[in-house]
């Protein structure tokens, strides 16, 4: 061999050392990538299974032919947060008989009748709920309540239905009765509100100003306007005294 031909092969040894160690360097972190990639899907499919727990759901007495859930009684998909994790795109109903969420697994079968004791929040379509941890104190029982205005005044909803049952006429009669409860959280206290005068009372440094508003938009108090009316003066209390 030629003095030229042994300096050319001296030459690139190197290079051919470092391409070969670059080669193994590109392997082993594709290798990792991979590692990471099933260790996080692996991780996600674990978190989201976990939603997944409890027992079967057992349905009311199919008699009551009024549906015991809210809004719908069909599945609704939303978000639910769950023993500090948040879980997306999950079927579920609300019952608001017995104030708990049942959720449809994946593969099918019967529904979960999840813990609610690790439900801290969870949103069904539009509709935003929030455990609220009641005390005498704060003068709201413990529940989920759907948050109808979220300032610094905020309007809570308790959807609530109980069973009436009639047996007077020698056959079981039933039916599921509304009886929504309306919160206002002011100052750090739950106020019950129901009518005008109520709702006054808690909003009663502008009471005056509020009076005004609830004539000049013919705001009504009763039934399915109750909602939209303490909505709208809580909302106008807060332009009022600019705690928007």
């Amino acid at each position: 061999m030629r003095w030229p031909t042994l300096v050319l092969i001296a030459t690139l040894l190197p290079s051919i050392n470092l391409l070969g160690q670059s080669v193994k360097s590109d392997s082993l972190f594709i290798q990792q990538a991979k590692n990471r990639a099933v260790g996080v899907y692996e991780r996600a499919i674990y978190r989201q299974e976990h939603v997944y727990e409890g027992n079967e759901y057992i349905p009311h007495d199919h008699r009551i032919k009024i549906h015991p859930f809210y809004p719908i009684d069909t599945l609704q998909r939303g978000t639910i947060a769950y023993n500090g994790t948040d879980y997306h795109d999950v079927p579920m109903l609300y019952d608001i008989v017995r104030d708990e969420l049942s959720i449809q697994p994946p593969e099918g079968g019967y529904r979960i009748r999840i813990h609610t004791n690790k439900v801290s929040a969870f949103s069904i379509g539009p509709y935003q709920f929030v455990k609220i941890l009641g005390d005498s104190a704060l003068g709201a029982p413990t529940g989920f309540y759907q948050l109808l205005h979220n300032g610094s005044v905020k309007v809570f909803v308790r959807r609530i239905k109980t069973i009436h049952e009639d047996i007077s006429s020698g056959a079981y009669k039933a039916d599921y009765i509304p009886q929504d409860r309306f919160f206002i959280l002011k100052d750090g206290v739950y106020h019950p509100v129901k009518t005008k005068g109520s709702v006054l009372s808690v909003f009663a440094d502008k009471g005056k100003e509020l009076k005004k508003f609830i004539r000049a938009n013919q705001l009504k108090f009763k039934d399915l306007q109750r909602e939209e009316a303490i909505s709208r003066v809580t909302q106008q209390y807060e332009e009022l005294t600019h705690k928007l």
